[in-house]
């Protein structure tokens, strides 16, 4: 089913908003793998858009920059050509989200004035926005957590800031599959698929979290060998705390640990589900591209730790999770219970700019 000729704009709105998304997931990895996002250190929303203009500017935001603990424990070395190029990576980081606000912006505005989002797409296109602004509150909440004594930001508010991105990725994504395919409920409709389906889904995430702690400790940076660390299948290392809980989330040997064992445990259920469900015609749809793209990220995984985070690497590791994310929505999606058709078609009410009347 394609989406009704009225919404085929929004849909490629909302398209656009996803391959925007995951540029900004991509430059966010450059960000943090070069230890650029501690090197703005104000949050000025509007007029932050305007980098320093000359010389003494640049000098002024330099003296900033060395007041906070990452230069100071790390990087007091750093001259201004230094600070420039961490600056870059930030400022486009914070930039793409300014351009991000406008291309989600906009068109809503002009798609609410004519008359094309109504019902549950309206309510659907302002979570979306909502979403878009927290992420970025996030960010500069992630930040703040390296400005004052640690010289590093928090793992755990860098997790959030990530699943928060890729939450409304997934909202944006699950609005273009309603309107292309028809709405679903995110309850299952009963198959085994839809069930396995959505049971993956928490093990994903997880795994998505624990990935976020990994690049939020620096923990791809140590036992870069495999499949064993260094040899052991779990190092003294791991367990240094005595305390289980801190181990396996405040400690770089346990997250890694965690992390690639995860991985393991993620690609064997995404391949059982397709084996075990193969005679399901929705399973047989996207199984294939739930295998590859699993094998991709288990070999992009590897790859990532064997070079000691080389950065392209890592970012296209980053963006393998968001891939088999959308896989495993497309199956969840095609799982789910169908809306009932009155239900669904509250955005089908032809708008003012529109000819006719009443549904169609």
């Amino acid at each position: 089913m394609d989406a009704h000729p009225r919404h085929r704009p929004v849909v490629r709105w909302l398209v656009t908003g996803c391959v925007l998304i995951a540029c900004m997931v991509a430059i966010g990895g450059i960000t943090r793998l070069t230890g650029s996002g501690l090197s703005i250190t104000e949050w000025k929303p509007i007029m932050g858009a305007l980098p320093p203009m000359n010389d003494a500017e640049w000098q002024e935001a330099f003296e900033k920059y060395k007041q906070i603990p990452e230069y100071t424990l790390k990087n007091r070395l750093m001259d201004l050509e230094g600070f420039k190029a961490i600056f870059f990576w930030e400022y486009l980081h914070r930039n793409w989200g300014r351009l991000m606000g406008l291309v989600f912006l906009l068109p809503f505005l002009h798609f609410l004035r004519r008359g094309w989002l109504r019902g549950w797409l309206l309510r659907r296109s302002l979570a979306i926005l909502v979403g878009g602004g927290l992420v970025g509150a996030l960010g500069w909440f992630m930040v703040m957590s390296g400005l004052s004594e640690d010289p590093d930001v928090s793992h755990f508010r860098l997790a959030i800031h990530l699943c928060a991105a890729f939450a409304v990725f997934l909202l944006v994504l699950w609005t273009v599959l309603d309107l292309q395919h028809g709405r679903r409920a995110w309850r299952s409709d009963g198959s085994a698929a839809g069930r396995w389906s959505r049971l993956l889904l928490p093990l994903l995430l997880l795994q998505v979290v624990y990935g976020a702690f990994t690049a939020g400790l620096d923990a791809g940076r140590i036992y870069n060998t495999w499949p064993l660390m260094h040899g052991a299948f779990m190092p003294e290392n791991v367990h240094a705390f005595g305390d289980l809980v801190k181990d396996l989330t405040d400690h770089r040997d346990g997250v890694q640990f965690v992390h690639r064992n995860l991985a393991w445990l993620v690609a064997a259920a995404c391949i059982a589900l397709v084996v075990a469900l193969r005679h399901d015609v929705r399973v047989a749809r996207t199984g294939h591209w739930l295998v590859a793209t699993v094998v991709l990220q288990f070999a992009l995984g590897v790859a990532t730790l064997l070079t000691t985070v080389q950065i392209a690497l890592g970012v296209l590791h980053q963006l393998g999770a968001l891939l088999l994310l959308s896989v495993l929505l497309a199956l969840i999606h095609a799982t789910g219970r169908a809306v009932p058709a009155q239900a669904a078609d509250e955005v089908a009410h032809v708008g003012p700019h529109t000819v006719g009347h009443g549904r169609e």
